[in-house]
C-alpha cells in the first residue's frame, strides 16, 4: 500500500493526532486503559507490513521528539501543590516502594541477563507510572525503538491483567475501599488502570488510589534525574554514554508551577495535558513503527520474565503490608 503523493508527513502527524484526541475523549475508563497498548500494536502491524514506505522512515525519527512533547503538555495537568497536600501521608512509603521497587527491578535483571536499558525501562515503569515514566526515561537512554516498545509492551499486558484480576483479589481478601485503593495505586503500573480498577470498587477506592497514584507519578522527574546520573556513571567511555539532556524535564516542572502558581489556568492546563495524552498514543504508534515482529523475538521471553515477577514481588509486599496494618492508617 503506497501513500498518495500528496500525503506530507506533517498532515499524517495531524490526523494522528486528531484521531488520538478523539479516541481519547470516548474511551473512558477502563477502556482507556487498552488504548496505549492499542496504538503501539498498530505501529507494529504497519512496519511489520510496510517496512519500506518512505513515510514510514521519517515517522520513526520524530518518536524521541514526540515524547518529550507529550511529557511537557502532561506537567500542565499535575498541580503540584494540591496534590503534595492531598498526599502528605501517602508521600512516606510512596518513596520506600519507588526505591525498593527500583533496587528490586534492576537486581532481577542482572539475574535475568536483561539488556541493561530494557531492564531499567521496566523497572522504572513498574516503579512509578508505567508507560509515561517509560517514555521520560527512554529518551535520556537513548533507548532503541524495540527496546522501548519491548518495556512498554510488557507494561501495558501487566495494565490489562491488574485492571480485570486486581479487584477480584481485593475481594477476596476482603479488602476495604480504602486499602484496596493503595494496593492498586502501588501495585498497579499505569494510572488509567488504577482508575479502572478502582471504578469498579468504590468511590473512596477511587479518590484513594488515584491520590496517591498521582504522589507515584510526581517522581517521574526526580527518578528520572537519577537514572541519568546512574547512565553517566556506569557507561562512561561507552557507546551509550553520551546521554541526551533532558531539557524537556525542566519544562514538564515549569509547565507544573504554571499550574500551581496559577489557579485560574487550571482548565486550560487540563486541555494541554488532553493534547499531551494524544500526543502520548501518538509516540506509541511511531515507537510501535520503527520495531518488526522479528525484532521482538531477538529479544526474547526475559524481558517479560522480569517483569512479571517484580510485579508480582511488589503486590505481595502490598499485600503483606495492608494485612499487617503498615498502610492502611495512612488515609
Amino acid at each position: 500500500m503506497k501513500v498518495g503523493a500528496k500525503m506530507t508527513f506533517e498532515k499524517f502527524t495531524i490526523w494522528f493526532i486528531i484521531a488520538a484526541l478523539v479516541s481519547a475523549d470516548l474511551l473512558k475508563p477502563p477502556f482507556a486503559a487498552y488504548l496505549p497498548g492499542i496504538a503501539l500494536l498498530s505501529g507494529i502491524a504497519v512496519a511489520s507490513c510496510w517496512s519500506s514506505n518512505q513515510y514510514l522512515q521519517l515517522i520513526k525519527k520524530q518518536s524521541s521528539r514526540v515524547l518529550s512533547y507529550a511529557i511537557v503538555c502532561l506537567g500542565f495537568g499535575f498541580n503540584l501543590t494540591s496534590i503534595m497536600v492531598a498526599g502528605y501521608h501517602a508521600i512516606g512509603y510512596t518513596v520506600i516502594s519507588i526505591v525498593l521497587t527500583l533496587a528490586a527491578g534492576i537486581g532481577i535483571g542482572k539475574l535475568f541477563g536483561t539488556d541493561r536499558i530494557l531492564s531499567i525501562l521496566i523497572s522504572v515503569g513498574t516503579a512509578i507510572c508505567g508507560g509515561s515514566a517509560i517514555a521520560a526515561v527512554a529518551p535520556i537512554l537513548r533507548s532503541r525503538h524495540e527496546q522501548t516498545a519491548v518495556a512498554m509492551g510488557v507494561v501495558f499486558i501487566l495494565n490489562g491483567i491488574g485492571l480485570l484480576l486486581f479487584p477480584v483479589i481485593g475481594h477476596l481478601l476482603g479488602f476495604t475501599q480504602t486499602q484496596f485503593g493503595i494496593f492498586a495505586a502501588l501495585a498497579i503500573h499505569d494510572t488509567s488502570s488504577v482508575v479502572g480498577s478502582c471504578i469498579t470498587y468504590g468511590p473512596k477506592a477511587l479518590e484513594v488510589g488515584t491520590t496517591i497514584k498521582l504522589v507515584r507519578a510526581l517522581w517521574i522527574i526526580p527518578v528520572s534525574l537519577m537514572v541519568l546520573s546512574y547512565v553517566k556513571l556506569t557507561t562512561k567511555g561507552t557507546a551509550h554514554g553520551n546521554t541526551k539532556k533532558p531539557w524537556f524535564i525542566l519544562w514538564f516542572i515549569l509547565a507544573s508551577a504554571c499550574v500551581s502558581l496559577f489557579p485560574q489556568i487550571a482548565q486550560l492546563g487540563q486541555y494541554i495535558k488532553q493534547l499531551g495524552e494524544a500526543l502520548f498514543i501518538a509516540a506509541l504508534f511511531i515507537i510501535g513503527c520503527g520495531v518488526s515482529l522479528k525484532t521482538i523475538k531477538s529479544i526474547g521471553p526475559r524481558p517479560l520474565l522480569q517483569a512479571v515477577l517484580l510485579w508480582i514481588i511488589v503486590s505481595v509486599c502490598v499485600i503483606v503490608s495492608l494485612k499487617l496494618g503498615w498502610l492502611s492508617g495512612a488515609l
